[in-house]
């Protein structure tokens, strides 16, 4: 139903029409009137849900019944909530130009409506103490909710929820792995108070209309990469195959420091852009690796890739190993004072890279999401009923690959002029 809403400065009052059907994907305008307990959004990438989530979210937070109440914000670690869902959730307001009655605070992340009192909440699950003594809670959106290692955490969370007649959880993710227990647990036996909505790249038209490319990019996966084109273009249960490169990988929370970058250009593919580093483990044998998605674009040129590296913030002084296969792309990164070099490529040097990898406790920083969906299906070529462990399989390679370009920063010599033949 349209809001009415006091905007600052103005004598009389404004209205914005939440009922207008051009403001969402039309598949899921349905989901409004789901009152279920838990509400699962999955399926591929780019399909919208975890837009529809923010928007489900800042519609309700206006009904005048949820007056003085809270909405929980949640993801498994509190520093990626803010380039997730707290500016998700931003985006919607500022499109739908309702900033003028909602509260916007950064330390600590907070979101409040103004006309009704509601307050969104961010928290992570690395506080638990902080998410049990939250009270006053009728609603909570949980994004990426496969990081969710066990049932037991969305039960703990269901029971802040407590003291009203209507309450829901919204879960937005990726079915990533057939063994994950939101598929065995809730997809497999289907509780009566669980509601499951399956949407695709092609339920969000509005993405598409903007980035009619994104198609073709998924679709050219099916060949080369049935199991990511599975997950991410069918938004159907993945399974971790057999013969993965990395199996054995754990998640940091943070990264410790910067030391290098890894780059791999694209265009129609995705320019991956890696932050590397090494650390020393007081105890351990082994040196652990972190790698942390700093970028990963379509599209992008020499111009349009210098001006993003640039507003990211990244390290110019930092050695940057990048695909040679451009080296007119590293001579403009040299150029706009990037240090930017080639990384060496010969007959196995792919193999012998993976195995400098592999030396180290791989360690992927929280929020590098197409990091775990590269990782999660970068695997040996299977041939004759085996896995060649010489060759790895053509697909969605890119973090991968620019992952292992960094870790040549270690062995590199300094840079002279006569390095470069361009």
């Amino acid at each position: 139903n349209p809001a009415t809403r006091m905007a600052h400065g103005d004598a009389q009052p404004k209205t914005f029409d939440f009922s207008n059907r051009d403001l969402y994907n039309a598949a899921y305008i349905p989901l409004f009137k789901n009152e279920a307990e838990f509400v699962h959004l999955f399926g591929s990438a780019g399909s919208g849900k975890s837009r529809f989530a923010a928007q489900k979210e800042i519609v309700k937070s206006f009904r005048p019944e949820r007056r003085g109440r809270k909405t929980l914000v949640i993801r498994k670690v509190a520093k990626t909530l803010k380039d997730s869902v707290y500016s998700e959730l931003k985006g919607v307001i500022y499109e739908w130009k309702l900033d003028d009655c909602v509260e916007l605070l950064k330390s600590p992340l907070q979101i409040t409506n103004n006309l009704t009192g509601v307050t969104f909440l961010f928290i992570g699950l690395d506080d638990v103490e902080k998410v049990k003594s939250i009270s006053g809670v009728d609603r909570i959106w949980i994004e990426e909710a496969t990081e969710l290692e066990t049932l037991q955490e969305l039960q703990q969370l269901r029971l802040r929820l407590r003291g009203f007649d209507k309450v829901q959880i919204t879960l937005s993710y990726n079915p990533i792995n057939v063994y994950h227990w939101l598929n065995q647990e809730i997809h497999e036996k289907r509780p009566a108070n669980h509601f499951i909505f399956k949407s695709t790249y092609r339920d969000n038209e509005k993405m598409l209309a903007v980035s009619p490319d994104y198609a073709t990019y998924i679709e050219s996966l099916k060949d080369s990469d049935p199991n990511y084109y599975k997950v991410y273009g069918l938004g159907e249960w993945g399974q971790n195959a057999e013969g993965l490169i990395y199996p054995d990988y754990q998640t940091a929370t943070e990264m410790p420091n910067v030391q290098w970058y890894g780059l791999d250009f694209g265009f129609n593919d995705p320019t991956a852009l890696i932050a590397g580093c090494l650390i020393d483990v007081p105890g351990q044998p082994r040196k652990s690796l972190y790698w942390q998605e700093a970028l990963y674009e379509t599209g992008l040129t020499s111009d349009t890739l210098i001006a993003r590296m640039k507003a990211l913030g990244i390290d110019e002084n930092k050695v940057m190993i990048c695909d040679s296969a451009r080296p007119e792309m590293i001579a403009d990164l040299r150029k706009a004072g990037f240090n930017a070099r080639p990384c060496t490529k010969y007959k196995g040097s792919v193999v012998e890279g993976i195995n400098a990898v592999k030396k180290y406790d791989l360690h992927i920083v929280a929020g590098s999401k197409n990091i775990f969906r590269e990782i999660q299906n970068y695997s040996w070529l299977e041939k004759d009923g085996r896995y060649m462990d010489d060759t790895p399989k053509d697909g969605v390679d890119h973090a991968m690959d620019a992952g292992r370009y960094g870790l040549e920063s270690q062995n590199v010599l300094p840079l002279t002029t006569s390095t470069f033949r361009f």
